[in-house]
């Protein structure tokens, strides 16, 4: 299945030993402006992110990019799962609450 994660959110690019600091699994700067817009309308969300850092420093663009070939092909399948499990009725896409 799809894995889910707690998320922190902030305008910061976190790598390095910057990670101990936060408490979730992962950081996160667009999905929270999304969540945020998809609560104002009662949209809901399912944010589906590929993770290309990590807790070592960032040195370089290859940092990031090394990977990005994996987390595409495993972005595809999780796309695949989510529209299987809509299809079964195990996700539902009912309206979300909106916020006040």
């Amino acid at each position: 299945g799809i894995r889910e994660a707690s998320l922190s959110t902030g305008g910061a690019i976190i790598s390095g030993a910057a990670y101990d600091a936060i408490a979730a699994d992962m950081v996160d700067m667009e999905t929270f402006a999304c969540l945020r817009a998809c609560q104002l309308f009662g949209v809901p969300l399912a944010g589906l992110r590929g993770i290309s850092d990590g807790a070592a420093d960032l040195r370089h663009v290859g940092d990031w990019t090394e990977y990005l070939h994996v987390i595409d092909e495993k972005l595809a399948g999780a796309v695949g799962l989510l529209e299987q499990a809509i299809a079964s009725g195990t996700v539902s896409l009912g309206a979300a609450k909106p916020s006040d």
